[in-house]
């Protein structure tokens, strides 16, 4: 049987993990949820399965692959990382690995937050200040390697395509004024196994990137 992926039908904390399987053309089946729309935007749909899928830790997304069913992001990466053989292949590897997975997660999770919040307008402005800084840091942090784990893809590397593809759509061209990151991009789209995937609907290559209640990246459900 194959793995069913189970989270919000947007790209959210998921796609770099459908971006994983389809890279490594491993099956797997998607579980998609929809919340409602304004102003209650409710999450019936997740809420009525959520403790009746023998999961130890109920949240999305969700994996199960046979026997194991877990949740969380982070150890749903380490998980397919070991599988797929992505953790890297040197220790040098392994540690650039998980260091740039948890930098990225940090970023992500400030953009995030900043595309929820009511008072988004406000925290807008000083994101994008601090947006130039990121992005030089994901550039030193490269250098000239062809991935961020060296000569190799290790699972950070997709995460950081996507957090980088989420940003170059809320700022226009931001990623390109760095060479390196621009080069990056382009490798990693152009891997030989992501083609079908990058060139379908599926890819939600212009969002939703968030839930119908964010303020920006936020579409109307159901669309492809």
């Amino acid at each position: 049987m194959a793995p069913v992926l189970g989270y919000w039908k947007i790209r959210g904390l998921a796609h770099a993990i459908r971006l994983l399987f389809h890279y490594k053309e491993a099956e797997y089946e998607e579980k998609y949820y929809v919340q409602g729309d304004a102003p209650e935007y409710s999450r019936e749909e997740w809420l009525k399965e959520k403790f009746t899928l023998g999961l130890e830790w109920p949240n999305l997304p969700y994996l199960m692959d046979g026997d194991v069913k877990m949740t969380e992001t982070s150890a749903i990466f380490a998980y397919l990382g070991r599988k797929h053989n992505l953790c890297g292949s040197t220790e040098e590897a392994r540690i650039r690995n998980d260091m740039i997975y948890s930098v990225t997660t940090s970023n992500r999770s400030a953009f995030v937050s900043m595309c929820y919040n009511k008072e988004h307008e406000k925290m807008k402005g000083p994101f994008l200040e601090s947006l130039g800084g990121r992005l030089e840091q994901y550039s030193q942090s490269l250098g000239k390697r062809d991935f961020f784990g060296g000569s190799e893809l290790v699972y950070a590397d997709f995460c950081v395509y996507d957090l980088l593809d989420v940003w170059n759509q809320f700022k226009p061209g931001c990623v390109e004024k760095h060479d390196n990151l621009k080069a990056f991009m382009a490798r990693f789209a152009a891997l030989p196994t992501l083609q079908k995937f990058m060139n379908s609907d599926k890819s939600m290559k212009n969002g939703p990137f968030n839930g119908p209640n964010a303020h920006w990246g936020a579409a109307k459900w159901g669309a492809e």
